[in-house]
């Protein structure tokens, strides 16, 4: 199963990652390698028993001040997904679990990561809840952000959990057309996704390219959603999901569709 179609960037080889230059440092701002921000993600997924059956990555171009010039470098921006396993840790029938990551040498953006599962059937890779940890390349990342990443590759079990529940309780959930329409609205409202997304979101939930997902539950809207999304940067992903399942979980509740964690059925690979 490919997971590069997430990417807007250059897709890349692990190899091809390591081997990338990295600005020098400043006083203010330190340019973190991208070969030690993976070794530090592998590290630390290592360190809590947690497999990589699968990962892609992607690299961008950007600008960066160096002296009195602005130097375009081509491997200034870095994106990655890893596809995760552990013995003990239970998945669903439809999804795996896996991490996002991200660094940069432009000052674009925080060095960080974020958990989320990838829906088999169509290989969209969907971010639920606030469930992200990241650090500014500033003097201290060095000691802050491996502690940071440690805290969360810690946390991920007991999140999942969350994550299966609340999978379970969208497929629980049925979406007549008047509530889908207000969700639909009250999603653009919120900053899910640019209001132009909507039509086409819509033609996704009523006609969807995949068989698994043609009942009109909130987990086939869900689908849809992230079906669309997914041809968006992916930088915006979890952002946009994080808004998604706010209401998600707002509108689970208030159907009276949420499900019991014990009443999950444990799938272990």
């Amino acid at each position: 199963m490919a997971i590069a179609s997430f990417f807007a960037g250059t897709k890349s080889t692990e190899e091809e990652v390591r081997n990338t230059i990295t600005p020098p440092e400043t006083r203010s701002h330190v340019p973190l390698p991208h070969s030690e921000f993976v070794d530090i993600v592998h590290g630390t997924l290592d360190s809590f028993g947690w497999n990589i059956i699968e990962q892609q990555f992607a690299l961008e171009a950007g600008k960066l001040l160096v002296g009195d010039e602005n130097i375009m470098f081509d491997s200034a921006r870095l994106f990655g997904v890893l596809k995760i396993q552990r013995p003990d840790i239970a998945i669903g029938e439809d999804y795996e679990l896996a991490i996002g990551i991200r660094n940069s040498h432009d000052k674009s953006m925080s060095a960080g990561m974020v958990a989320g599962l990838v829906v088999m059937v169509c290989t969209n890779l969907d971010f639920m809840g606030d469930f992200s940890t990241r650090h500014k390349h500033s003097v201290n990342v060095r000691r802050e952000l491996p502690n940071r990443i440690h805290n969360l590759a810690g946390e991920i079990d007991v999140a999942h959990t969350d994550h299966r529940q609340l999978v379970a309780s969208y497929k629980a959930t049925h979406l007549e057309d008047n509530v889908m329409h207000d969700f639909l609205v009250r999603l653009a409202d919120e900053g899910a996704f640019p209001w132009a997304y909507g039509q086409k979101i819509l033609k996704e939930y009523r006609n969807p390219r995949h068989q698994d997902f043609e009942k009109s539950t909130l987990w086939a809207f869900n689908n849809a959603t992230t079906e669309i999304l997914k041809a968006r940067h992916f930088r915006d992903l979890p952002t946009s999901m994080a808004r998604f399942h706010k209401l998600g979980k707002e509108l689970v509740h208030q159907s009276g569709t949420l499900v019991d964690k014990n009443q999950l059925e444990i799938v272990v690979d």
